[in-house]
């Protein structure tokens, strides 16, 4: 059985910190494509689809970081229209942030990763998102 590649974005400034990702995705065996944006308005303009990012397909999971250049993560959340709803998990280590993101998404639970990132916090974040849940059992099992 062939199994579509996950539709992924990260919205990361750091290379190492994408790599790093990249190495997490392969670890557990995803088949995936990643889309990276480099800076807070990449990171918007993919979500919105909008510039050079209008005919990406939607990203079935985003890692946003909290820290960017241009605009912040939770800058780039209260820039998108209804962005409680996306499947989001945060990159952030700061409680700060943390209380902010969370009042921003409530009543919803939100994924927070720390890095460096693991396999199985990763497979946790997917399992917070309805539609990547049987990706999270499916790649656990294996």
């Amino acid at each position: 059985m062939t199994v579509k590649p996950i539709q992924i974005a990260v919205a990361e400034d750091n290379p190492l910190d994408v790599a790093a990702l990249r190495e997490v995705l392969d670890q557990v065996g995803l088949e995936y494509t990643l889309t990276v944006a480099i800076d807070g308005e990449e990171a918007r303009d993919f979500i919105l689809k909008k510039g050079r990012y209008r005919g990406y397909p939607p990203a079935e999971v985003i890692f946003l970081d909290m820290n960017m250049p241009k605009l912040t993560g939770m800058e780039v959340l209260r820039q998108i229209p209804n962005s409680a709803e996306l499947p989001v998990c945060v990159l952030t280590s700061s409680e700060r942030e943390r209380r902010l993101i969370e009042q921003h998404f409530a009543p919803r639970k939100i994924c927070y990763l720390t890095k460096p990132l693991d396999g199985e916090h990763l497979l946790e974040c997917f399992r917070s998102h309805e539609q990547m849940r049987s990706v999270a059992e499916r790649l656990a099992s294996s």
